[in-house]
Order: C-alpha cells, then sequence, then structure tokens
C-alpha cells in the first residue's frame, strides 16, 4: 500500500485541477458472471461520444456497453482473441466501434452492435495487436509486438473502409495501450505482461512520429513503474497510468513534472482507462470483474 503525503501543489491548477480526490470511488459496473451486464475479465474500456462505457471483455468475448450513470444497455460479440487478454477498444467520433483481438484484423461494429466490417490488408504485417487509438485526423494507431515493438500509424478510407497506407514506428518494447492528446502526441505504455522486458514507461512521440519524452520507469521521489498497463489523457493534458502489477492509478500533469497516485486501494489487475465527463475517470478492473468510475478532481 502507498504512504504519498497528499499535499496539494498549486502547479496542479494550471492544468485545471484545484483540488484532487483520492481512493473516491463513485460507482462500479458488472460484477462476476456470464449473464448480460456481468463481467469475467474486462480488460479495457472506451467512452462513446453520447457517454456510455463500452467495455471488452476478454473473459466471455463480449463487448457491453452500459450508461454513464452505469445501467447496463447490451452486449454483442466479437472474436475470441488467440492469447487472453490481447487487444483493445475504442470508439469514433461517429459512435462506430473499433476492436482489436490479437490478430491481423480490426472490427468495426455500429453502436448497435451491428458487425460493419473488419479492416484487414496484406499491408497489416503485425503478429499480435495490441492497443489502438483515434487520432484527431482520423488516422488509428494500433500497437504490436513484432520486432520488439511497434506503434502503427493507418490512414483508412472510411467511406469504402479500406486501409490506404501504415507507417511502423519502432523503438518499443511491449507495447500495449496507447492514448492521443488534443496536439496529437501519442502517449504509449510499455507493459511487462508476459515477464520483465525492457520498458516499463510511457513514451510521448510527438506529432512528426519522433520521441518527444519518456515517463518512468522512476516517477515522483520514490515511486517506479512495474507493469504500466493502461493509459488516457484528459482534456487539459493531464495523463493517467494504471499499473497493474502495483495496481494502482498514476496521475501526471502535461508536462509529467507532478505526479501524483490517485488510486491505491481496491483494484486488482487495472488495465484499460478512460475519462468519462469531467472529473471522473473509467478503470477496467479485471481481477474485480468490474469497471469502477473514480472522481479525480
Amino acid at each position: 500500500m502507498f504512504r504519498e503525503t497528499h499535499t496539494f501543489n498549486n502547479k496542479w491548477k494550471l492544468s485545471g485541477i484545484h483540488k484532487i480526490h483520492y481512493e473516491n470511488l463513485v460507482r462500479m459496473v458488472g460484477g462476476f458472471g456470464t449473464i448480460p451486464g456481468k463481467l469475467i475479465w474486462p480488460t479495457s474500456v472506451t467512452t462513446s461520444p453520447d457517454g456510455d462505457l463500452v467495455v471488452k471483455d476478454s473473459g466471455t468475448g463480449h463487448i457491453q456497453i452500459y450508461s454513464s450513470d452505469g445501467r447496463f444497455k447490451q452486449r454483442f460479440p466479437y472474436w475470441f482473441e488467440p492469447i487472453k487478454g490481447l487487444g483493445d477498444v475504442t470508439c469514433m467520433r461517429s459512435g462506430v466501434i473499433l476492436v482489436t483481438n490479437g490478430t491481423r484484423v480490426i472490427q468495426l461494429f455500429s453502436k448497435d452492435g451491428e458487425l460493419i466490417h473488419e479492416l484487414k490488408s496484406p499491408k497489416l504485417t503485425w503478429p499480435y495487436s495490441y492497443g489502438i487509438t483515434v487520432m484527431q485526423s482520423n488516422k488509428i494507431a494500433v500497437s504490436d509486438w513484432s520486432d520488439g515493438g511497434k506503434v502503427n500509424i493507418i490512414g483508412v478510407d472510411w467511406r469504402m473502409n479500406a486501409i490506404l497506407k501504415t507507417n511502423a514506428i519502432e523503438g518499443f518494447h511491449r507495447p500495449v495501450r496507447i492514448a492521443v492528446s488534443k496536439n496529437e502526441d501519442l502517449l504509449v505504455a510499455e507493459g511487462q505482461l508476459f515477464g520483465r522486458f525492457q520498458g516499463c514507461c510511457i513514451k510521448v512521440i510527438d506529432k512528426e512520429r519522433h520521441l518527444k519524452k519518456t515517463i518512468g520507469p522512476r516517477y515522483g521521489k520514490t515511486f517506479r513503474f512495474e507493469n504500466p498497463s493502461g493509459i488516457t489523457v484528459d482534456t487539459h493534458g493531464n495523463i493517467f497510468v494504471a499499473d497493474e502489477e502495483k495496481n494502482c492509478i498514476v496521475m501526471f500533469n502535461p508536462d509529467s513534472t507532478l505526479s501524483t497516485v490517485i488510486v491505491s486501494e481496491g483494484l486488482q489487475g487495472p488495465g484499460g482507462l478512460s475519462m468519462m465527463e469531467p472529473g471522473l475517470l473509467a478503470v477496467a478492473d479485471c481481477y474485480n470483474h468490474c469497471v469502477k468510475i473514480f472522481r479525480y478532481k
């Protein structure tokens, strides 16, 4: 358990935070089970343009959707992963849901659960897809583990649902989930899913696709990442990281000069993160079989 002293630094106000909430659980959705509304291994979560929570449950092979106040709405199946836990889920501004599942295929679903299309092409050469995010330009970024690790930037003709071009950014070590900032920086979590490898940090890639900075493995005065597994960014640029090994959530200000552990209790295997309404953060709490929503400001 962490023993961080919670002394507020006024520099947080520069990134829209005037008070930090710690261990402030607002609500929880899911719970163990296989019936609609229940979850087995929720590994990823995203927020739709309508404010709904979209959860990828690797335990049942379903996408489940909940309203912002936690009411179950629907679920639908996707392909099971070749390796449990691989893959991610994200939403486009149109409401289309994108799912990766550890293969070379990216599935597109309507918000009603209809399979619209499967993006696949000889240009997609990775063996195992993992994280996915939609960029401001409507390109998509997908992490994969070939040659140590890459992030693939994929241009898509969304009218034809056809892949136009791919560009790989190399130099990663087991990249897992990805977030994108409003200025098109990519934030890539390098985790330790199957044993200890290099990485254990967050790499920030600028819009020219160069390494801008690395956050970790050490941060603050006494802390160190063990397995950064999820990442997201709020509208002010504050960065949130889930550490699956330490079972905690860390918040950084935009230039990562400030950090604080906002959740250190009650999590077991936190993975995907997603911003909800201002001040709320959704956490896929895998081994507690639920998604937890915390207030952080």
